[in-house]
């Protein structure tokens, strides 16, 4: 054989020899990859593989064993590692940012939640004078209507407390207390609640209904003049209450009441003691179809103060004063209220309406009795329709089917109202005014909101402005979370 013929033989046999060694590195890579935590997924195919390379004669049977011994303990190591990772994770609190500030166990046992609102607000105004030659006196301005800080907690699933503070400008009681109080929850088919301390009483759908998801910027008359008439409050009251509902068609709430956190401590009227209860229907409260009923009363004894006062601004709130006002009712004995309250909605549209009448006994004078009422429809033209929380009975804000910043337009909604109040009766004339708003309101997300309102004093008959049609345009920007 000739040295050429050698060589020939030496390159195939190294050539055979280079081929067994790369197959090798492939079975050690292989290897390798067993070990890798995130190939547990792909061991049952290795193994396969390592079995097709055993046959071939590039690894021995030895080698193969302990190769798929390797990769049956990482099997086994991966399975029991990802066991405590679910369940440390059981252990671990779950956060929520998404339109919120919440911190909760998995199992909602314990949760914490910090939220808040900001409510800019401006307002133009439009005097007029009546018959009495004296101009309204309603002045521009621009304020900080609001700016709470809220916490609210759930602790052992059935104990609730909420604390809320205002910074607001409106702080028409003294140091801005609002939402304060502890609650248990009694759960079942037919749940309760029971809470003491600060909170909404019972009596109004508007009242009701947070400052944030209101459709206009202020409350209509009936809701505000019959809340602020013993003493400072924004229809939150020390008090007791309970709540329950049932059949998915009905709630029922009955309270007693005392005094507001913040009212002024200067006003020589004592607590008054106040009782009042609400019933609400809904028959249908789907996502775009709501029919709601509601039905309140409400005895309030003004206590040692004997006296009680009814007046309202015209639909609006910075520089607006009371336009319609009774003064000071002196012997009074205890006033009765009573409010019927109705409202739909059928996809974008809405229709809301509620009538208030109040009856003051007096101790040898004539009794007195005044009403309020109003009624508004709205269109949202993004087709979104307004939520309705059957439980409390009281309805939300729409949420926006597209987010402005993220290619959406938000939601966007027209609206107009008409309320009126009479303060007049037998020896009191404190006036009676009919109102006209018209309110538009772009929601950019959730959880921000842009409002403009033009309000139109319609008439006023009696009291101080007597035929006085002023104009308001007042204007908004709010964010809530």
């Amino acid at each position: 054989m000739g040295p050429g013929a050698r060589h020939a033989i030496d390159l195939g046999g190294l050539f055979v020899n280079h081929r067994r060694i790369t197959q090798l590195g492939t079975a050690l890579a292989v290897a390798g990859a067993l070990c890798t935590p995130g190939a547990r997924a792909t061991n049952d195919a290795m193994i396969e593989l390592l079995k097709v390379l055993k046959d071939q004669g590039t690894i021995s049977a030895e080698t193969f064993e302990q190769l798929k011994g390797a990769a049956q303990a990482d099997d086994e190591q991966n399975t029991a590692g990802q066991n405590e990772i679910k369940q440390a994770a059981k252990t671990l609190p779950k956060i929520e940012t998404k339109g919120k500030l919440e911190w909760a166990t998995p199992d909602g046992d314990f949760s914490w939640r910090l939220g808040g609102r900001i409510h800019l607000d401006t307002a133009f105004y439009d005097n007029d004078a009546g018959t009495s030659g004296e101009p309204t006196t309603l002045s521009d301005g621009t304020d900080i209507r609001r700016a709470r800080i809220e916490v609210n907690a759930t602790l052992w699933r059935n104990w609730q407390f909420a604390f809320g503070y205002d910074f607001g400008q409106d702080t028409n009681v003294r140091d801005g207390f609002r939402d304060m109080f502890v609650r248990y929850l009694l759960k079942g088919p037919m749940p309760f609640a029971f809470t003491i301390g600060q909170f909404k009483e019972y009596l109004s759908l508007e009242s009701l209904t947070s400052s944030n998801d209101t459709t206009f910027m202020e409350r209509s008359m009936p809701s505000r003049v019959f809340h602020d008439f013993a003493e400072g409050s924004d229809g939150r009251r020390l008090g007791f209450g309970v709540t329950t509902n049932g059949n998915n068609l009905w709630t029922a709430s009955v309270g007693v009441f005392g005094k507001n956190a913040s009212g002024d401590s200067s006003d020589d009227r004592s607590d008054p003691i106040l009782f009042d209860g609400r019933l609400t229907l809904a028959p249908i409260h789907t996502d775009k179809q709501i029919i709601h009923l509601g039905f309140a009363g409400s005895w309030l004894d003004p206590e040692g103060s004997n006296r009680v006062s009814f007046a309202a601004r015209p639909d609006a709130r910075i520089g607006a004063d009371r336009l319609v006002s009774t003064g000071n009712i002196e012997g009074t004995d205890d006033v009765t209220r009573f409010g019927v309250e109705a409202a739909g909605v059928y996809g974008p549209f809405s229709l809301q309406g509620e009538y208030l009448t109040a009856d003051v006994n007096r101790a040898g004078l004539d009794n007195l009795s005044f009403d309020a009422w109003y009624v508004f429809g709205s269109w949202i033209l993004t087709g979104e329709s307004r939520v309705y929380e059957f439980e409390r009975g009281i309805f939300k804000n729409p949420k926006p089917f597209s987010i402005v910043g993220n290619g959406g337009i938000g939601a966007w909604e027209i609206a107009a109202r008409y309320d009126s109040a009479d303060l007049s009766d037998k020896d009191t004339v404190g006036g009676n005014e009919h109102n006209f708003t018209a309110g538009l309101n772009w929601y950019p997300t959730p959880n921000f909101k842009f409002m403009a309102n033009y309000v139109k004093v319609l008439d006023i008959n009696g009291g101080d402005f007597d035929d006085a049609n002023p104009d308001v345009f007042e204007f908004r920007a709010q964010a809530y979370w």
